[in-house]
Formats: structure tokens, C-alpha cells, sequence
């Protein structure tokens, strides 16, 4: 043991154990206690409302005082009033029960099951499925029916009786649920408005669907009414989550393939604007199931639109919207290896459930991490943003509020976002709104131990590393993370961090040995020099690696693109160039932002790069700067170079601060000319990390695009060709042909096929015979072999 640890409190070395008959020495971790953030210091607050959608709202409910209290809470940490604790041992034996009790549960819960059957909407659809010969008494009878299968049914008497069951169970399975003070400060200010509040989190586990409720009761707090798939329509669980609050939605919302169930969705649209039209509370996830990789979501825009047009009609003067991040140390619902690898996924059942139940009361999974961005009205956002969809427009531009009048549904009324004849300007409007909202929320989300310690080793020691090094790199990382102006969630010595972060991942995930020599002593063993930490990189365990890994991708992808579009338009490869002439590898800014700039529209599916009223050529330009800065490229000097680079500031900045970008003239940026410093092995170590951070999802879409050659002048089901693609990219990984493992996730691929779908490279259409067989081919441009091979190149440039 080093010494001081006892004294300070800090975990000690976990002791290791040697394995008979194999050359190396397995570190058998002990339990060790949990890396807690430290409540008492102050956190970077993040979250707060856009400056440049929504400035006023960016000023409700925060002020100098809320940055004062930024320290973090334990949510798990009961703490009574003082009139309680005095009354001692009395008292002490029972603090939840005395907690749950004591806590505000005197809102109001609406039955709106009148208001929805007597809605517009669902009588319209009434008589517009009438009009095909069944009775109206028997589709009245459905929408009744559909109304008391969906809604929701709030009980009190439930709700504490949960809290206090959480109170037991979570502090079992989970060392803490931290949420800021500041934060939930605003929260509870925004709940004490006449407006309703729409809580929109990412969504990561099961347990999300009952932590924010958990949450907001412990915090005297009206609990929301939940969205749910109905794939957790089961039994004993269902009717536990509707006494809770939640709701169950189709997972399709048509049963029968290419005939819309006009009466579900109109009943299901009228059961949610009649609950926000009585100001109840909403979550629902926007990004639609759980994320399999670890990553935001690309959102959907179908409940959120319920939401504009609840606003638009006039049903609801303002909504506050919460963008809300969770993160977990470790993963609740086991991992997604299976369903990357191809495999389909798990009915939920009752007996799977109580299995699932089961295995979670036995594990530990560290430390919950909860962040509520800043409250933002619904009212300013439409009223800032142009019906163009992408363009900000001024408040006092529109006279008297003329945004509903403009933004006015327009025929049937029956059902969601995509089935309605909406205006465009209102379907873009939902779709920024909705990544608006996923940006918010991946910027607010901290950087977990677990996390970060994946990420260092997929991407920066893939081969394996000493401890010592390991920490030196922990350091880096956790520093760069805070520059970039995200959160960590833990504190503590780094080697401890470490320890326990590997502690929760397993030997499945990230083995630990020590070095052997011949004199085999307990002094040698418990040297931490000696300790050398390798992941697993091999199939199928990397994909939960990797799902750790994902999170920290965020803080480095424009840089990564940067690094990546260099090596694109230099035609250079990192691991064979250091010692060249920096003279040999000059580049042009102008190539390479236009580089990356292609790259973001390919990865588009996968990564949020930056808000709606963000210009991506501005940030891009700034992630090529810290490049500059880091010494991993150069300028080019000559007599010229200073006042070029002062003009092109200017430029930037003057674009920055434009009112309206399109109706200005683009003067044109100076083109810079660049070398690559290939002469310092530390930035070429970092400009191979920045490259590698990305690389693993370039080569899923390159290897995409190449097996499109497959579908040359022959069209081919959409499921076998996903099939072929899966199997080509694991033959390749088993043939030992590709470098990352994680290139065969069967998600990455999916989203590489809807960005060639969505930049018309290929075309998803119903065969004519049988509609239910979906087809996939190439548009006819890139039904040519010359023209697909100069798209597969555009891709296979950014390789490594």
C-alpha cells in the first residue's frame, strides 16, 4: 500500500493475484469505494439557453446567485428538516419513509378521456374512416377503447410508495444520483409559471423512464406523464408505469403497411395536446428508443410536433422546454453486442423482465449523473426563428404575433408530424428545434470515469499501456475536456479513478496484468510501475468498449474531422511520414474545409456537429485554428501572412455577428497555405489520436459505399443487402483486414445507408408485386460504374 492512502481516505491498491501456469499476473480488483464528484466544489454550469435563439430566455430563472450554488447533489442523500432530525433515534430508523411523506404531492393529474373522444380531431377521423363503410358506433367504440389503452392513470398513493422503494433499491444497485443544484434551482422556478414544462431527455436505459419522475418528486416537483414504447406493454410493469405516469405508444403507429390508422393517431395527438392544454407536465425521449452505441441519436420530430401544433392552434399560450442528459457509470440494461452484431433483438417479457430485475439487484453500477439544461420558451423559439427553417429572424421584425396564424396546420387534422399536410417552414422548424434540443443536450452532458478511460484506450493506447503512462494520459484528456467547456463527473486521484473505472468495466472489457520478472516479489507486484492495462479490442465485446468510448467523441469530432480532411487532401499517411520535410506535405485551408465540410454531410446521421443557428463553416474554421495552435500544422509565412490572417478574422467575425448571412455578399476568405509538422513526434502522437477518434466510423461508411458496386443495374431487397454488408465488414475484421473491430456495428451501417438514401446516391422504393418487400438500388446517376467509383473514392480518401 502507498503510503498516506489510509490517512487521506483514498482507496488503496487493489491487490492482484497471481494465475498459475500463464505469464502473466490478472488484477483481481477488491470493492472499492465510489469516485463521487466532490459536492462541495463548484462545477462548470452548462446548459444554459442559446444566446442567439433565445435571449431572453437565456436570463429567466438564472442569475449570479445560481452560479453560486453549482455544487452537486446526491438525490439518494436524504437529508430531513431540522424539526425531524431533532427528534433523533426516534426518527432516523425511518428518513425515507419521513422523506417520502413529507414531499409536495398535491398537484393535480387530469382524466382527459372526455376531452379527447369529443375532439375535432378524432371525430374527423371518425368520419373520415366512416366514409369506408363501418359504422360510426363501432369506430366511436375503438376510439374509446384506444383512449383507455393508452392514457395514463396517476396514483398518489403510488407515487410515494415508488419513491420510497427507489430510495431502498437504487441506493443498493447505484453509489449515487447526482443532479446540480443550480439547476434543479431553475427548474423548480420554471414549475412555479403558469406554463406547462416539457422534459426531453436522451434516452440511455430503462431506468430513464422512472429516474426523472423520481427526481422531480424529490424535489417537490410535478411528475410528468412519460411516453413509452409499448414494447414495455407487459404485464404487472404496464399498469405500475401508468400509475406513474407513462403512457404506451405504437412502436408503429400503422398497423397495417401503407394504410394510416387515422383514429390511433388522432386519439393519440388529441390524449397529448389535451394534457398540455390542462398545463400537466411531459417526457417523452426525442430521440425514440435507446441509443445501442452510446452516441446521440439523430431526433425524431413525431411528438414534438404534437407539442408545435398544441401551440400553433392556440390550445397552449407557452410550454418551458428541459432539455435533460443522463449519464451512467455503467449501463443498467446489459449491452447492445448482440444486436450490433446483427442478431435481433429481445422481445421484453415479464420473466425477462424480473430476469433483467434480478441481475441489476446483484451488480453495482457506480454513480447516475442527471443535468436539467436551462427551462427555454416555446413561444420565443417560433417567434425567433424564420419559417424558412434555417434562417434566425428578428423579434421585432413580426408584428403582433402573427407566428400561429402563418404556421396554421393545414388540411386533415387526424394525426402526427408526417402524416398532416403541414407547411415545410413548419416541418423544419420542428426538425431544428428538435436538434437544437439534441445539441443542447450533448453539450451538457459530463464526461464520465468509465468513459473516459475507454476512450483513452481505444483510441490512444489500442495496444495496451503501463499505468504510469495511462495517468499521465487521464490527466491530458480530463484537462482537455474541461477546455472544451464539458463537465467530468468524479473526482479523485487519477490512479484511483482509473482503478475503479476499470473496476466497473471488467476483465471482459479492459484486462490488467503486471509485467513478471524473475524475482517474483510482493514489492515488485504491488509497484504501480509495473501495472499495464490492456482493452479488448476484438469482436463482440468492443462494441461496449466502444459504447463508453462514444460519449467522449463529442469534445474532439470537429478537431478529428479537421485531422481527418488534412490527411484527405495531403493524401498522407501519419504512420510512415514522421521524419519527412515539413515542406513535402503543404495543404490549402480552402481544400481542407471543404474537406470537412463533406465529411460532416456523410457522418451527418451520426454525430450532431453543431446547432441549427451555428454556421459550420465557422466552427470548423475555429477546430483548423486550435490545429494551428496545438503546432500539428503551420502557416505558411511570408511578407503577407500577418495581414491575412488579420483580414481573415475580420471576415469571420463580421459573419459571425450578420443578422442575415444570405442576403450579404460573400467576400470571400483568403486562402491560407499550411505544412504539417511532421518533425515532432508529440504532435504527430496527437494528430494519429485525432484521426483515430473518427476513423472507425469512416471505415463502416466506406466499406458501405464499396459494397454498393454490388448493386450495379441490379436492385436488391433492403434486408439482404444490409445482411451482405454486415458480413462483408465482419469478414474483413476476421480476415484481419480492417483495424477497427467496431466497423462491423450494425448500427453505424444503417445510418450510412440512410445518408447515401438522404444524398439521393441510392433509392429504398416497395416492390410493385409484393409491397411489403422493401427495395434498395442506385439512383441512375451513380448506376454507372465510373461515377460510383468517384463517390467510393470521396470517401475512401479520409481513410487511414
Amino acid at each position: 500500500m502507498r503510503s498516506g492512502r489510509a490517512e487521506t481516505g483514498v482507496p488503496p491498491l487493489p491487490d492482484y493475484k497471481v494465475v498459475e501456469g500463464t505469464g502473466s499476473l490478472l488484477g483481481q480488483f477488491k470493492v472499492t469505494p465510489t469516485i463521487l464528484p466532490d459536492v462541495s466544489c463548484r462545477r462548470p454550469f452548462l446548459g444554459r439557453c442559446c444566446a442567439k435563439c433565445l435571449p431572453i430566455s437565456r436570463q429567466m430563472y438564472f442569475d449570479n446567485d445560481i452560479t453560486e450554488i453549482a455544487g452537486l447533489q446526491d438525490v439518494l442523500k436524504v437529508e430531513l428538516d431540522q424539526s425531524f432530525r431533532s427528534r433523533g433515534i426516534i426518527m432516523r430508523p425511518f428518513c425515507h419513509i419521513t422523506h417520502v411523506i413529507t414531499c409536495d404531492n398535491s398537484h393535480k393529474y387530469h382524466d382527459v378521456t372526455k376531452a379527447v373522444l369529443n375532439s375535432f380531431r378524432v371525430n374527423e377521423a371518425i368520419e373520415k374512416t366512416r366514409d369506408e363503410d363501418k359504422p360510426k358506433r363501432q369506430l366511436e367504440k375503438r376510439a374509446q377503447s384506444l383512449v383507455l389503452t393508452l392514457k395514463a392513470k396517476i396514483s398518489k398513493t403510488l407515487v410515494r410508495l415508488t419513491a420510497w422503494v427507489l430510495l431502498k433499491i437504487l441506493g443498493r444497485i447505484l453509489s449515487s444520483i447526482q443532479v446540480q443544484e443550480g439547476q434543479m434551482a431553475m427548474v423548480k422556478q420554471a414549475s412555479q409559471s403558469d406554463s406547462p414544462l416539457l422534459f426531453l431527455p436522451i434516452h440511455r436505459s430503462h431506468l430513464d423512464y422512472i429516474l426523472i419522475a423520481f427526481i422531480l418528486f424529490n424535489h417537490n416537483i410535478k411528475i410528468p406523464y412519460v411516453a413509452a414504447g409499448d414494447n414495455l406493454n407487459i404485464p404487472f410493469f404496464s399498469s405500475l408505469m401508468k400509475g406513474l405516469g407513462g403512457f404506451f405508444i405504437r412502436r408503429r403507429l400503422d398497423q397495417t403497411p401503407g394504410k394510416k390508422d387515422l383514429i390511433y393517431r388522432a386519439v393519440l395527438h388529441s390524449y397529448m395536446a389535451a394534457l398540455l392544454e390542462r398545463g400537466a407536465y411531459m417526457e417523452f425521449f426525442i430521440e425514440g428508443g435507446r441509443s445501442r452505441t452510446g452516441k446521440a441519436l439523430k431526433p425524431k420530430g413525431g411528438l414534438l410536433s404534437v407539442v408545435v401544433d398544441t401551440y400553433v392552434d392556440g390550445h397552449c399560450p407557452d410550454l418551458q422546454i428541459v432539455p435533460i442528459s443522463i449519464s451512467y457509470e455503467k449501463i443498467l440494461d446489459g449491452n447492445f453486442k448482440r444486436e450490433q452484431m446483427g442478431e435481433l433483438k429481445i422481445p421484453e417479457t415479464f420473466f425477462g423482465a424480473i430476469k433483467a430485475i434480478w441481475r441489476v439487484l446483484t451488480s453495482s453500477y457506480g454513480s447516475v449523473r442527471v443535468d436539467f439544461a436551462q427551462p427555454f420558451s416555446l413561444q420565443e423559439y417560433m417567434e425567433s426563428a424564420s419559417t424558412s427553417g434555417s434562417t434566425p429572424i428578428r423579434r421585432n421584425s413580426i408584428p403582433n404575433k402573427p407566428t400561429k396564424d402563418h404556421l396554421k396546420r393545414v388540411g386533415s387534422g387526424s394525426s402526427l408530424y408526417g402524416t398532416d399536410i403541414v407547411l415545410e417552414d413548419q416541418r423544419q422548424m420542428v426538425n431544428q428545434l428538435a436538434n437544437h434540443i439534441i445539441h443542447t443536450c450533448v453539450q451538457t452532458q459530463p464526461m464520465m470515469s468509465t468513459s473516459l478511460l475507454a476512450f483513452l484506450l481505444l483510441n490512444k493506447h489500442r495496444q495496451g499501456v503501463s499505468m504510469v503512462e495511462l495517468v499521465a494520459s487521464f490527466d491530458w484528456l480530463k484537462q482537455e475536456v474541461l477546455n472544451h467547456n464539458h463537465d467530468i463527473g468524479f473526482v479523485g486521484e487519477t490512479q484511483d479513478v482509473i482503478e475503479y473505472a476499470a473496476t466497473l468495466l471488467r476483465d471482459e472489457l479492459v484486462s490488467v496484468e503486471i509485467k513478471q520478472k524473475a524475482s517474483n516479489t510482493p514489492e515488485y507486484n504491488n509497484n504501480v510501475d509495473n501495472i499495464f492495462l490492456t482493452p479488448t479490442t476484438t469482436l463482440p465485446n468492443v462494441f461496449e468498449l466502444a459504447y463508453y468510448s462514444n460519449t467522449v467523441i463529442t469534445v474532439f469530432q470537429l478537431e478529428s474531422v479537421i485531422a481527418c480532411s488534412i490527411c484527405a487532401v495531403a493524401d498522407l499517411d501519419l504512420f510512415t511520414c514522421q521524419g519527412q520535410s515539413s515542406e513535402e506535405c503543404t495543404i490549402s485551408r480552402n481544400e481542407v474545409l471543404e474537406k470537412a465540410s463533406l465529411l460532416c454531410d456523410y457522418l451527418q446521421y451520426d454525430f450532431t456537429f453543431v446547432s441549427p443557428c451555428q454556421d459550420l463553416q465557422l466552427e470548423l474554421s475555429d477546430a483548423l485554428e486550435k490545429l494551428v495552435n496545438g503546432s500539428i500544422i503551420e502557416v505558411v509565412e511570408n511578407e503577407m501572412t500577418g495581414d491575412r490572417r488579420d483580414q481573415e478574422y475580420a471576415q469571420r467575425l463580421a459573419k459571425s455577428f450578420a443578422q442575415n448571412d444570405s442576403d450579404e455578399e460573400d467576400g470571400g476568405e483568403i486562402d491560407q497555405q499550411y505544412t504539417i509538422n511532421l518533425t515532432d513526434g508529440e504532435c504527430i502522437e496527437k494528430f494519429k489520436f485525432l484521426q483515430n477518434v473518427l476513423s472507425p466510423f469512416i471505415e463502416t461508411y466506406w466499406l458501405v459505399a464499396f459494397s454498393l458496386t454490388k448493386l450495379l443495374h441490379s436492385d436488391k431487397p433492403e434486408t439482404e443487402f444490409i445482411k451482405e454488408v454486415h458480413q462483408y465488414a465482419f469478414d474483413r475484421v476476421e480476415k484481419g483486414m480492417a483495424y477497427f473491430a467496431e466497423s462491423v456495428s450494425m448500427d453505424c451501417i444503417k445510418n450510412a445507408m440512410k445518408v447515401y438514401q438522404h444524398l439521393k446516391i441510392t433509392e429504398v422504393y416497395f416492390n410493385g408485386n409484393r409491397n411489403d418487400t422493401k427495395m434498395i438500388g442506385l439512383q441512375d446517376r451513380y448506376n454507372d460504374r465510373e461515377t460510383l467509383q468517384m463517390f467510393i473514392h470521396s470517401i475512401e480518401c479520409f481513410r487511414m
